[in-house]
């Protein structure tokens, strides 16, 4: 298995940004990684959505863990492989909030298999940290 947190703290409150998160259909707009978003119901858990990647084939994914203002979870298997990414969000006592995507690999294969292809999912996300923070500063002007 293979983890890795990727974090940013923005002046921001949750609220702005659980808007864009909880709004999965919509994470295309924002996140340069996603070509086409089609999601098979309504964001909860169990509900499953197919994403694909610029150039890539498309992936089914499925939504494990939602906690309304905090944290959604999606789950995505192929070929014995799970990969999980927790998108989460922290309120700071300060008034700040902690944006972290957590990814998860693991299945079927050795750890270094799970490492590499962790790190290759996992790329872009302090890019796409950045563009949910700016998108969700725009949308709060």
């Amino acid at each position: 298995m293979w983890t890795h947190d990727y974090s940013q703290t923005t002046e921001l409150a949750p609220e702005p940004l659980w808007q864009l998160l909880a709004d999965v259909g919509g994470w295309v707009r924002w996140n340069g990684g996603i070509e086409s978003l089609v999601l098979d119901g309504p964001v909860a858990v169990g509900t499953t959505f197919r994403m694909t990647p610029p150039g890539e084939d498309t992936l089914a994914s499925t939504i494990v863990d939602l906690q309304p203002g905090q944290v959604i979870t999606d789950l995505t298997e192929l070929d014995g492989v799970a990969v999980r990414v927790e998108h989460r969000l922290d309120a700071r006592a300060d008034g700040r909030t902690a944006v972290t995507y957590r990814i998860e690999v693991s299945g079927a294969v050795p750890d270094e298999v799970a490492q590499e292809i962790g790190t290759a999912v996992s790329a872009d996300f302090p890019d796409v940290i950045d563009n949910l923070i700016a998108a969700a500063e725009t949308a709060s002007r």
